[in-house]
């Protein structure tokens, strides 16, 4: 049950996975404890994966989504790689663990669990629970610490 509409080059290989325009973009399922998990969706955009179950792209440019409940809204090169983790545009930003989230910006990291980046260039949240809300090259390295 997965459904490609309209486009060019797309594919949707997993349960109830669904690429809906754009190009070279690619919707897929993995298999875990023997069974296959999908769910997954790409909205349009060149070169964007979702391979997380119940993860979505939507749109963009070379933008992945790869664990579950993970989801990137566009930009280009972001990638959101932690269950329940985000990326909300921008260049080259990663939200690569639990429930972590990078809005925008530039080259920004939230790699601690429960941590944000709003914004800003080359800004790392690594603590737990940690934010950093924007700016250039401030880092939240302590457990529920903010850099404004």
């Amino acid at each position: 049950y997965s459904a490609v509409t309209g486009g060019y080059f797309n594919r949707a290989s997993g349960s109830y996975s669904a690429v809906t325009g754009g190009s070279n973009n690619i919707a897929s399922s993995h298999v875990c404890n023997g069974v296959e998990e999908g769910a997954s969706s790409v909205t349009g955009g060149y070169n964007n994966e979702a391979s997380g179950t119940y993860s979505a792209v939507s749109g963009g440019l070379m933008n992945k989504a790869s664990a579950r409940s993970s989801a990137v809204s566009g930009g280009n090169d972001n990638t959101a790689s932690g269950i329940g983790s985000a990326v909300n545009g921008g260049h080259m930003n990663a939200a690569n663990i639990l429930f972590s989230a990078v809005n925008g910006g530039g080259y920004n990291e939230a790699i601690g669990p429960g941590s944000a980046v709003n914004g800003g260039t080359s800004n790392i949240a690594s603590g737990f629970y940690s934010v950093v809300t924007g700016g250039v090259r401030n880092e939240a390295t302590d457990e529920n610490s903010v850099v404004p």
